[in-house]
């Protein structure tokens, strides 16, 4: 599988090769940027929210270890904020814009997996339903594999042709991905486990200055991104206690415990097209003696048994996963255009090419329906799918409804006094983020009193007494298990809350 004959006979690239990265640029768009603000945020992005918005109002961030992942993110976002707007579709547009991008970028890789195996693996990654649906959160997933795949490329494409400018690209990539999260570590290791088990993938060693650009630029990306581009060198420090941090949260859970098949359960549920696919690559490799094939297997298996052993497991982790499997995907339906071992080289028939198409475009399809359903329909149902946790409800689109309905028929219109409550209201802070007068308390005060209060269920009645007579209340489920209830008086236009300042309004 190592090189594509028709590149060593150097044959120039004809319609069909120019049209397949925008054929699949094309499909990966068309699943992940219409309706980027028909989801609610998740709670993670409503967390997000938090620091964009004070980059974007006060221009100032600090990255803090303790639970909020690398700086990237923040910095990239706030551009189309800042370009378009705060609007939903701003926020999310760089992660779906990343998600796109990444169909293309295996068609870079055509001369390793070969032109069918290098496109059908950007189908699989274009229709991946998990692919799709974190595409359109703004969480740090996305942006690390997108990061992820743009460092093997580049680093691949570098080895290949000996220039330097691809590591220059490859260390930004790196640099990114440290800047992302702090499980880069353990994309690094399943990389490295690849490199080692494959004896370099079947590329050539690069060069002494190669490597020193490419650990030069990764660590001038990494250093301007964790000390606000060089202002607060303090932040260096900070990486560093993140790892120490979320390492103890891994191995402890920390609420988010389950057992080492989780992920295997989702890619079976929710990926079954690339799991079959990438277990035939997987075994393909082994048995073809494929070099770069074997790396694709070792950074696959090493990646799904590291998450599988840490107890801690979020479903966007699977990502790291899918990732892999999705180019080993692509190799498996090339080896069914190549046919035996280097050794004995035949080319299947007509019949097994036709099955393997098959399989590949029925799998397409139903992988698309899939992302489809769970990203426009179903997006919020979390029986449907394991993607789906802890996912806000489509009904607070009613209750935002509900307080800007509220605040037009006052004269002080969104300067109305609000007062939350609940210990649990993100993503209230983006929805809300256009009034003037919201605290944020967090728990139940001595003495509410605003035009507009809410609070969560288990505390409903409490805050009813509190409040007396003259408002009305309304439910709203929140997420699972988390209910809110909106107090409303409808009277005494323009009266002011009777509750403290708040000592954190956002």
């Amino acid at each position: 599988m190592n090189g594509d004959p028709q590149f060593r006979a150097g044959r120039p690239a004809g319609l069909a090769e120019r049209a397949a990265p925008w054929l699949l640029l094309l499909l990966a768009a068309a699943l992940r940027l219409p309706r980027l603000d028909a989801r609610p945020l998740h709670h993670d992005e409503g967390t997000n929210v938090i620091f964009l918005l004070r980059l974007m109002n006060e221009g100032t961030y600090q990255y803090d270890p303790s639970n909020y992942h690398g700086p990237l993110l923040y910095f990239l976002s706030v551009i189309p904020l800042l370009l378009f707007g705060t609007t939903t579709v701003a926020l999310r547009a760089v992660p779906a814009l990343l998600g796109t991008l990444m169909a293309p970028l295996p068609w870079l890789l055509r001369r390793e997996i070969g032109r069918a195996g290098a496109f059908a693996a950007g189908i699989l990654l274009a229709v991946s339903p998990s692919l799709v649906y974190y595409s359109r959160d703004n969480i740090h997933e996305i942006y690390l594999m997108t990061l992820t795949l743009s460092l093997v490329v580049a680093a691949v494409r570098g080895a290949t042709s000996g220039r330097l400018a691809p590591f220059a690209i490859a260390g930004a990539a790196a640099g990114g991905i440290v800047a992302t999260k702090e499980t880069a570590c353990l994309t690094f290791l399943a990389l490295a486990v690849g490199l080692a088990l494959s004896k370099g993938g079947g590329l050539a060693r690069p060069r002494r200055a190669a490597i020193f650009l490419f650990a030069g630029t990764t660590v001038l990306v990494a250093v301007a991104l964790y000390s606000d581009l060089f202002v607060d060198l303090r932040g260096l420090e900070r990486p560093l206690t993140a790892i120490r941090l979320w390492g103890s949260r891994g191995l402890h859970a920390d609420g988010h415990g389950k057992p080492w098949w989780y992920f295997l359960a989702i890619l079976g549920r929710d990926e079954p097209t690339i799991l079959a696919a990438g277990t035939t690559g997987a075994l393909l490799a082994l048995w073809r003696r494929d070099s770069f094939g074997t790396f694709l297997l070792g950074w696959a298996g090493t990646i799904l048994l590291a998450y599988s052993a840490i107890p801690y497991k979020t479903p966007w982790l699977v990502l790291n996963c899918v990732l892999p499997l999705a180019l080993l995907g692509g190799a498996a339906l090339q080896a069914a255009f190549a046919g035996g071992v280097p050794t004995e080289p035949r080319r299947p028939s007509v019949w097994v090419r036709g099955v393997a198409l098959g399989a590949l475009a029925s799998g397409a399809v139903l992988s698309a329906h899939r992302a489809y359903d769970l990203s426009f329909v179903r997006y919020d149902d979390d029986g449907a799918s394991g993607l789906i946790y802890v996912q806000t409800k489509r009904d607070v689109n009613r209750l935002v409804s509900r307080i800007e309905e509220f605040a037009s028929r006052r004269p002080e219109g969104r300067g109305v006094p609000m007062e939350i409550l609940s210990p649990d209201y993100l993503p209230l802070n983006w929805y809300l983020r256009d009034f003037a007068d919201v605290g944020y308390f967090g728990t139940v005060i001595d003495s509410p009193g605003a035009p507009i209060v809410i609070a969560r269920s288990d505390s409903a009645e409490r805050v009813a007494g509190l409040l007396g007579p003259g408002y009305t209340r309304t439910s709203y489920p929140l997420r699972p298990g988390v209910e809110l209830v909106l107090f409303l008086r409808e009277g005494g236009a323009g009266e002011k809350g009777k509750g403290p300042p708040s000592p954190g309004r956002l």
